[in-house]
């Protein structure tokens, strides 16, 4: 008897519902309703969580308690602990019977895990792209070379990584604050506030980033761990934007960050607190706190980190796209 299940909504992040598909010849002998073919109830968990339960066949069951990620994985081990192994691998045909594509199952699946809101009409239209060059399935896919850039367009569906770094007492913990539109990160006119890093999941028109402030560092602070998290920070980065300030003279990171920025990362100079004086070097774009308190110049700089990212030309690329490398089951 094959006994396993697998995960189907993001095992990581929290939702309102979550999937798991069971399939088991016999779901009472795991203690769960065994409920007619098609139809659903609702039902005790393994005590829990209460959820609900549908047959979806002869051997396979949904199981659809709350989304909290404990929950998940407390469901998941005790499914484990009943012989009841899980399994990594999702196949979306499986999930999306109504497919009409082994692509389109991929697409609903994309779907259900993208980030951004850019991603969906692009996803959505990938089905008729791929079917207008001849391709129905993931292996015929494998042969067609002509697509659009998939390194790129795949951070619409997982958050690409943008470390902030500069100095300490430079504003980056401000700026993070900003860009969420609430209070993330602590914020104090004194050096070495930020002892850890910091990080939040921000919506760039539309590109959903997962923007992390890094502790303060230059060369007065000696290695330790403040420069070991921020070099883990940075060199994980798709996008490094450094912040500097009018009382920074140099412009310039220190050389233990420096070293370990991916070479193929985007790189933008931010200069912060433009209302206390003049920056020493260029920067692309300027940030300040105006009189009401808001933060001046965010346009300009979302603009420019989601095009260093994702260009516009990415997304206006009527070739078909190898969608299904981005998505992390």
């Amino acid at each position: 008897m094959d006994a396993h299940h697998t995960v189907q909504t993001p095992r990581s992040s929290a939702g309102a519902i979550a999937m798991i598909r069971v399939v088991h010849d016999e779901p009472a002998a795991i203690g769960l309703i065994d409920p007619k073919m098609g139809s659903v109830r609702l039902g005790n968990l393994f005590d829990i969580d209460e959820g609900v339960i549908l047959r979806l066949d002869e051997n396979s069951i949904m199981l659809m308690p709350h989304g909290g990620v404990a929950i998940v994985r407390a469901i998941s081990q005790a499914l484990a602990e009943r012989g009841v192994e899980h399994r990594e691998c999702v196949e979306p045909y499986e999930i999306y019977r109504e497919a009409e594509s082994e692509i389109e199952a991929w697409m609903l699946f994309a779907l259900s895990r993208a980030s951004s809101p850019l991603a969906v009409d692009l996803l959505l239209d990938q089905p008729s792209r791929w079917a207008s060059v001849g391709v129905q399935s993931i292996s015929e896919a494998k042969k067609y070379k002509e697509t659009a850039d998939g390194d790129v367009l795949n951070r619409l569906i997982e958050p690409p990584i943008v470390a902030a770094v500069g100095r300490a007492n430079v504003g980056k913990s401000t700026l993070i604050n900003a860009l969420a539109g609430q209070h993330v990160a602590i914020v104090a006119d004194m050096p070495g506030t930020t002892r850890d890093h910091v990080g939040v999941l921000v919506d760039l028109g539309g590109l959903v980033v997962r923007w992390i402030d890094t502790p303060g560092i230059d060369e007065r602070i000696a290695n330790g761990e403040e420069i070991e998290l921020a070099r883990r920070v940075v060199g994980q980065a798709q996008c490094v934007v450094q912040c500097v300030d009018s009382n920074d003279d140099l412009g310039m990171l220190d050389n233990r960050i420096e070293l370990v920025i991916d070479p193929l990362a985007a790189r933008l100079r931010v200069g912060t607190r433009a209302d206390l004086g003049e920056h020493c070097c260029r920067v692309d774009a300027v940030v300040s706190i105006g009189e009401n308190g808001q933060m001046v110049g965010l346009e300009s700089l979302v603009s420019q980190v989601k095009e260093s990212l994702v260009p516009a030309s990415a997304l206006a690329d009527s070739r078909p796209w190898v969608f299904w490398g981005g998505i992390r089951v």
